[in-house]
């Protein structure tokens, strides 16, 4: 926290810059201690007592805070770590873009297991060949939770016991995703389309979010090359892109000839 803090200089965080004074003794390095409670709008003394670690900050004050410090997501998730034991499930930059580096698409393409990247609204950002193959036209979808979720491909072909072993944890991430980013026009047009169908309004209304890490998952699914069989899901979460998932799919045809 001191780091970053020192680190921002008064003017970059919207504050007039401080002049220089003909006073002995060493000048504050970026923002004063008081700075912070003034961007926060807190009282007197809190940021220095959290610094000093003579108050333990709540979640909502930290993501404040991180957001006031310009932390990257990676210092963000670390502190948040430190001080409650887990990642945090309100990312630090709600509306900002998943930034994913395209070096990564060399990782995927030397991966011979099907693999993709999508952000926090699960728009496919990178994939692998392996992974195209899966789809009958030999493309994946643009959102693959919009795929999963209404397209009929998935839902009749692809997916297979679509209702049972798909649609219970599908829903679900929704729901977890719209509970982070609640005003982002792209997933609340997914639960639109999702409203309009009785079967998964229902689901919609009756689902928590208690089941959407799918990691380690395995489904029925049924591949445009290989057939029918057996897919486990690995999940992979960036910690330097907020959202950003890397899937890989461990696929078993039924016919290991194929």
């Amino acid at each position: 926290m001191r780091a970053r803090r020192e680190a921002l200089g008064p003017e970059e965080a919207g504050l007039p810059s401080r002049p220089a004074t003909g006073r002995r003794g060493p000048r504050v390095k970026g923002l004063s201690q008081t700075d912070v409670d003034f961007l926060m709008r807190k009282a007197f003394g809190t940021y220095q007592k959290v610094e000093s670690g003579a108050l333990r900050p709540t979640p909502t004050y930290l993501l404040e805070l991180a957001r006031a410090l310009r932390f990257t997501d990676s210092e963000y998730i670390y502190v948040h770590l430190e001080y409650f034991g887990s990642e945090p499930s309100v990312p630090l930059c709600p509306a900002g873009e998943t930034d994913v580096p395209p070096s990564w698409q060399q990782v995927l393409d030397g991966q011979r297991e099907m693999a993709y990247i999508t952000d926090f609204r699960y728009n496919l950002r990178l994939y692998n060949q392996p992974f195209a193959q899966m789809f009958l036209r030999g493309e994946p979808p643009e959102n693959t939770l919009a795929w999963m979720l209404l397209d009929r491909e998935a839902r009749d072909i692809t997916l297979m016991d679509w209702e049972n072993a798909w649609l219970p944890t599908v829903v679900p991430a929704l729901r977890a995703s719209l509970a982070a980013h609640p005003e982002d026009s792209a997933l609340l047009g997914i639960r639109t389309e999702l409203m309009e169908e009785p079967l998964l309004r229902r689901q919609y209304q009756e689902s928590g979010c208690t089941k959407i890490h799918p990691d380690g998952d395995r489904r029925p699914l049924r591949h445009a090359i290989r057939g029918e069989g057996q897919v486990t899901m690995m999940l992979s979460q960036f910690l330097g892109s907020s959202g950003a998932r890397y899937m890989t799919l461990l696929f078993e045809p039924d016919r290991p000839d194929i």
